[in-house]
This record gives C-alpha cells, sequence and structure tokens, in this order.
C-alpha cells in the first residue's frame, strides 16, 4: 500500500485525502484546526465565516460534497444595491461585469484589466463599479489583473451558474468536518499543529520534517501532496530539497491578494430586511452584505482598498464599519453602537499558515496555475486554489477539485510503476 504524506488540512489536502481510500495517508495541518481558510465559529446568536462564506455556482465536485454531507446551502439574495449621491440604487452587478468581460477578445494580447477598462466606452459610474468589482471580488490590483483570466474565469463560471450564491446552513465549517470525517472513515491519520520544516525528496520518496508540539518529527513515505498556500510557498517557510523543478516561474507570477473582512453581529436586523449587497465605492470598506439567517453586517475589502486597512486594530476597523453604516442607512452612530453584540474579523495577511486571502492571474498568466499544480517526478503533487487551471481562483470549489485532481493523479501514476519502498527514502540525509 502506497504511503503518501499530504501537506496542509484545508479544503485541497482533505478533498485529497478523501480520494486515496487504497492508500496509507497521513496528513499534516499547521494549525491546531482543520479547514485553512475556511473557518466558523459560533456565538451565542449566529455562525460567523472568518474567512470563505459563498458557495459560488454549482460545481459538480462540491455539489456532491454537500450532498455527501447532508448539508443544506440555501440561496443568498441576488439584489445589489450601489450608493450614489447619498442613495442607494439597483445595479445588477454580475449582469454588466459579464457583459463587460464578453468584450475581451483572447485571440488579442493580454494586457491588465484595468487597461481593457480604458479602452471601454462606459460612463464614469459603470467603469467606477466595474474596477471595484474586480479588485474586490478577485483581492487583486486591476493594474496586475490579467484581462485574459477574467474572461477564462467568467467563461468557466457561466458553465456552473456562477453568479448563483448560497451560504451552507450552519456554516463552512460543517463540510470541512465532513470531509474530515470522510477521510479519518478511509483511514487517513490527520495531525494538527504539525509545523512543516522541510521536504526532503527524491523520486520515489519523501520525507516531512516538522515540528509536532514543539518537538521534531519526521514523516516518510512514498508521495506527498503539497496545499500549502501560495502565501506560504512565496514566504518559502518551507525548504524543498532539492528545490522545486519548474515552480519559480509560477509561485513568483502568481499573485496573492488581500481582503479585509469584518462581521458585526447584532440584536435586531435594524436595517429591515436582508438587502442582499451593498457597494459604496468611495468608503475604505467598500461591500456589504447581510444575512437571512442571522441579525449579521459583513463589511469586505479586496485587493488595493484592503492593503490600505491591513494594519488597523480590530477596533480601528469597527469604528470605520459603524461610520460607514451610519452614512449608509441615515441612522445615528449611538443607534448602531447601542444594537451591535460582537466584532470579528481574523488577518489572513499576519496569519503565518496562510499569508494573505487567495490568488489571482496577472498579465499573461493563463499557464501558471498548470506549472504549479503540475507533477514532480511522479513523487510530488500539487493542489490548492493557485492551482486551478479553470482561472476561477480563489474559490472552495476550486481548492476542492484540485485536491481531487492531484488524488488522481497521484493514483495515475502508481498504475504504471510499483511504488518505491519507503525505506528508500529514509536513506535520505538530513
Amino acid at each position: 500500500m502506497k504511503k503518501v504524506i499530504i501537506i496542509g488540512g484545508g479544503i485541497a489536502g482533505l478533498s485529497a485525502a478523501g480520494e486515496l481510500a487504497d492508500c496509507q495517508v497521513t496528513l499534516v495541518e499547521a494549525k491546531a484546526r482543520f479547514g485553512g481558510r475556511a473557518h466558523s465559529i459560533r456565538t451565542s446568536s449566529a455562525v460567523v465565516e472568518l474567512g470563505a462564506e459563498f458557495v459560488h455556482g454549482q460545481s459538480p465536485a462540491l455539489q456532491e460534497a454537500l450532498q455527501s454531507a447532508k448539508l443544506d446551502a440555501p440561496l443568498v439574495s441576488e439584489q445589489n444595491q450601489i450608493l450614489a449621491n447619498g442613495r442607494l440604487e439597483p445595479f445588477d452587478v454580475w449582469k454588466v461585469f459579464s457583459q463587460l468581460t464578453r468584450r475581451i477578445d483572447p485571440r488579442e494580447p493580454d494586457c491588465s484589466f484595468q487597461s481593457f477598462l480604458d479602452r471601454q466606452h462606459l460612463d464614469d459610474r459603470t467603469r467606477q463599479v466595474m474596477a471595484a468589482f474586480a479588485e474586490g471580488f478577485n483581492a487583486a490590483h486591476c493594474e496586475r489583473l490579467g484581462a485574459h483570466a477574467l474572461r477564462r474565469a467568467d467563461y468557466a463560471a457561466e458553465q456552473i451558474d456562477g453568479a448563483e450564491q448560497r451560504r451552507i446552513a450552519g456554516g463552512y465549517s460543517r463540510l470541512v468536518d465532513s470531509l474530515a470525517d470522510k477521510a479519518r472513515a478511509q483511514g487517513a491519520i490527520l495531525f494538527d499543529e504539525v509545523h512543516v520544516q522541510q521536504v526532503r525528496w527524491r523520486k520515489g520518496g519523501v520525507i516531512v520534517d516538522a515540528l509536532h508540539n514543539g518537538l521534531p518529527r519526521s514523516y516518510p513515505g512514498d508521495a506527498a501532496i503539497i496545499t500549502l498556500p501560495l502565501g506560504v510557498l512565496k514566504a518559502g517557510t518551507v525548504r524543498f530539497d532539492p528545490p522545486l523543478p519548474n515552480k519559480s516561474e509560477a509561485i513568483t507570477g502568481i499573485q496573492f491578494g488581500h481582503v479585509v473582512k469584518i462581521i458585526l453581529t447584532f440584536r435586531h436586523r435594524w436595517w429591515g430586511d436582508d438587502f442582499g449587497f451593498l457597494h459604496a465605492l468611495n468608503e475604505p470598506i467598500r461591500t456589504w452584505w447581510s444575512n437571512a439567517a442571522h441579525p449579521i453586517l459583513v463589511g469586505w475589502s479586496g485587493g488595493a482598498a484592503a492593503e490600505a486597512l491591513l494594519n488597523c486594530s480590530l477596533e480601528e476597523l469597527k469604528n470605520q464599519a459603524v461610520e460607514i453604516l451610519q452614512r449608509i442607512f441615515s441612522i445615528s452612530n449611538s443607534e448602531i453602537r447601542s444594537q451591535l453584540v460582537s466584532v470579528h474579523n481574523h488577518n489572513w495577511a499576519a496569519d503565518p499558515h496562510i499569508r494573505g486571502a487567495y490568488s489571482y492571474l496577472p498579465v499573461n498568466g493563463l499557464i501558471l496555475p498548470r506549472l504549479l499544480g503540475a507533477p514532480c517526478e511522479e513523487t510530488l503533487f500539487f493542489a490548492g486554489e493557485a492551482t486551478a487551471f479553470d482561472a476561477q481562483m480563489g474559490t472552495v470549489f476550486g481548492a476542492l477539485e484540485s485536491g481531487q485532481r492531484a488524488a488522481r493523479e497521484l493514483i495515475a501514476s502508481g498504475k504504471t510503476k510499483r511504488p518505491a519502498r519507503t525505506h528508500a527514502s529514509r536513506s535520505m540525509k538530513r
């Protein structure tokens, strides 16, 4: 039975573990929990999503996982409004954005989305909304974001009704728990708080050197699936011996963006019914949404707008959020604060095990996910949202599908050659 080490217990790693029933699987995760950037916490009155929140479209793989876990995912309101001249006005952001990206001609040389926007005949408001939406949704800088990648992602999203959004009842962590339970039921061993320091590998053999609860530990195997976030790969905090071949271009080239998300829970829905999404483009926290299930408001900024907020404390973010809500809803600061129960935020950029929000592709970057995701010597396999081949970066289903893809590649490699014996890998020197 082939011994496989999976590095990373996020959605990609857990989904890979669930596909390897015929292998001896050990999964190691640095955090004290599994799920990676899917992290739900439960307060006395609500489920709060510190990371991933929405189910975008109907990815068959994710739908199957939700059904297997018997999880409901009710539709989220599709209503979008923008704040213009002090008033909220309807604006079909998804429709306009999709119509715009269809103008991108993949036969022409690639350019940044900002350059593409500058050449379009748009009114100032639409141009501003589209730029802000692209930056916020992709955690990107418009002047770096590749137009061809946006066109590819939009086309792929159309195939799965990507504009449709749902939210998992009870939180994404319920899916995480289901994936972990499935992996364990198939014999996988899952360890948390394992801080990987080095991956020593040769064709047919791997040794993962780590600290587990502060003590040195090595995990030998015949192959490994690497699901480290792109931010960690960029930082180089996990060493590879020998260095990863043909990966530096992808690791350097794929961009890893930032997001600031603040969640405010209240005693009552003082704003009225579920309003969907509000876009206040001139505010530091640009996008807001409500939750039909809980008295929650969520503020979101991505890309360049987020970077201006990364060093803010939770108290500073709360104060800004209250002031913005005051302006949007024309309600007094004191009234908002009187209803406020709790405020939540996780600084993913400062998280040493993540180092950012999620990835996006630069100009001429369409090939990069395939370069990053390509196996090395039928021994190292790669997964994670940054390896989404259809350019739908930063999605839970992209991570899930990538883990399944890496597992299939590993299984296929074993059908052509006999697995190397583990003792061969033990001969590698530190």
